[in-house]
């Protein structure tokens, strides 16, 4: 995928390696579950780190040596392309999805299903594990209370 402006031409490169990198730099375990929870919250961080992980400029070489300079790619790249942060984040995810770096490959239909659920913005573990966490806690209260009425 190419970005251009009228100061800098960058290549996404998707690789296993990048994309492993990504996800350890976005703290998660799934790319496309991060992919698709920064899409839907919008998180311009998380837009600033995936372009900078995958670009390559025309040598193969890193395009960015800062994430400033990637924030003022991104400013150059709306402005001159009439672009929005979500325009950029659908046409990464429909390259991404065409080289296969998602679980599974999805329909145009499956990925515009994606983008607009609103539950996929959501982490769901974190919030199993939270509800749980509170669960065992009231659980333990209640029974500490129960032990020293006896």
């Amino acid at each position: 995928m190419i970005l251009e402006t009228k100061n800098k031409k960058i290549k996404l490169v998707f690789t296993t390696k990048k994309i492993v990198n990504i996800s350890n730099l976005l703290k998660g375990k799934d790319f496309e579950d991060l992919y698709f929870q920064s899409m839907n919250e919008n998180d311009l961080d998380a837009l600033s780190k995936i372009i900078f992980t995958f670009a390559e400029d025309e040598a193969g070489l890193k395009s960015f040596k800062s994430s400033e300079e990637v924030y003022d790619f991104i400013d150059d790249y709306k402005k001159e392309n009439n672009k929005t942060y979500q325009d950029i984040f659908n046409e990464m995810a429909g390259i991404i999805n065409d080289e296969g770096f998602f679980k599974n490959k999805m329909s145009k239909k499956q990925i515009q299903d994606k983008i607009l659920n609103p539950l996929s913005g959501i982490n769901m573990n974190e919030i199993i594990k939270l509800s749980t966490e509170k669960a065992i806690t009231k659980m333990t209260q209640d029974e500490v209370l129960k032990g020293s009425m006896t």
